[in-house]
């Protein structure tokens, strides 16, 4: 994951995943007032490409150990763990032990569409 440092990079990477076999991970949703929280378990050896946000917020990961690589460089990262995401970065996350990400979102919204929309880029 060194040479992954810039977006188009990881998009190239993302396509090329896209045309393999892909696995549907285990998403949880959780609302409190005003916030929403999507906690992601990303299995151990599982390699994705996370989503392109359009806003500054929150992640936490809670459980496990990951490398993660971005246009800002690379990190290990072992819970417990808080970072902040910029706006449109994406990042590659390899999980090497059973991972649990937790993303944290202002929005007064309950439809996780509706969500999606709000603070997901459209990605072709």
């Amino acid at each position: 994951m060194n040479e992954l440092r810039t977006q188009d990079d990881i998009v190239k990477l993302q396509t090329l995943m896209l045309k393999g076999d892909t696995l549907e991970l285990e998403v949880k949703h959780h609302f409190s007032e005003g916030l929403y929280a999507r906690e992601l378990f990303i299995p151990a050896g599982v390699c994705l490409v996370g989503a392109l946000h359009k806003t500054t917020h929150l992640y936490m990961v809670v459980k496990g150990k990951c490398k993660v690589s971005s246009q800002f460089g690379n990190l290990e990262i072992e819970a417990p763990f808080m970072g902040e995401t910029i706006p449109q970065t994406k990042r590659v996350i390899y999980a090497e032990t059973d991972c649990v990400w937790i993303t944290y979102h202002p929005t007064h919204l309950t439809d996780i569409e509706e969500i999606e929309k709000a603070l997901l880029e459209p990605e072709c």
